[in-house]
């Protein structure tokens, strides 16, 4: 499994991306000059026949994969604002969507807490899909707000990478992993506002994959950093006294 997420990086002021994919004990990323979805396929190849999890930014779309994953943080924070719209329509979107993630992420821990078995976990994706596509359809009022519809669509969209969790318990229902992965990224680029040169932008990039990874392996980066250098005929610096 592949959790993938970008964020914006600026070289010389202009607007850059810094991408990530994390596998469970790596993290790569590459700088690059776009969002776009060939961005992804340079990060995952043409063939990728994983699971990709991932949130529903489109450059996602086109990238192959044995199964998809879409994250449930990003829509649960969404749903959560519409509790407190002034639509009442919005209001009762979230309040019938949230039991229905509650099951399923109760489901996926029952599961690795020994509670279910794999079948009985696979059974409950068609049952849940289920009740989703009803509340979709039959809106109390006859129809839903804007702001729900626009969930409801983008449920509808992604309909088959919603709950791949069920039927791949080893799969997390988010990709918070990748947004983790990014957080050290995002504080570096704040703090410095980025590179002055492509150069500077790309050795940014290997600094977070080897620092991501490391972190990833529970290994400490700066002994490992040590024993690399080592290992490559140069001496590790030494530090003088004083």
């Amino acid at each position: 499994m592949r959790c993938v997420d970008e964020t914006s990086y600026r070289l010389n002021g202009v607007n850059h991306w810094i991408w990530i994919a994390t596998a469970p004990e790596c993290g790569v990323l590459f700088f690059a000059p776009t969002r776009s979805s060939p961005e992804v396929k340079t990060l995952l190849g043409e063939d990728f026949s994983g699971i990709l999890s991932s949130d529903c930014w489109s450059a996602y779309g086109p990238q192959s994969a044995g199964a998809k994953q879409k994250c449930w943080a990003h829509l649960e924070r969404e749903l959560k604002a519409l509790t407190t719209s002034r639509f009442p329509e919005n209001r009762e979107f979230a309040h019938r969507i949230f039991p229905i993630i509650h099951t399923a992420r109760q489901a996926h821990r029952d599961y690795h807490q020994g509670q279910l078995s794999l079948a009985e976990l696979q059974a409950l994706r068609p049952l849940i899909e289920a009740e989703l596509a009803y509340v979709l359809e039959h809106p109390q009022k006859g129809r839903w707000a804007v702001d729900s519809q626009a969930l409801s669509n983008r449920f509808r969209r992604h309909w088959s990478d919603w709950f791949t969790f069920l039927t791949r318990p080893e799969v997390k229902p988010d990709n918070n992993d990748a947004e983790r992965g990014l957080r050290p990224v995002v504080i570096h680029r704040k703090v410095t506002g980025g590179a002055r040169s492509d150069w500077g932008a790309q050795l940014v990039a290997m600094m977070f994959s080897f620092l991501e990874s490391m972190r990833r392996q529970g290994k400490n980066a700066v002994d490992h950093l040590f024993e690399l250098i080592a290992s490559s005929g140069c001496s590790p610096p030494t530090l003088s006294p004083g």
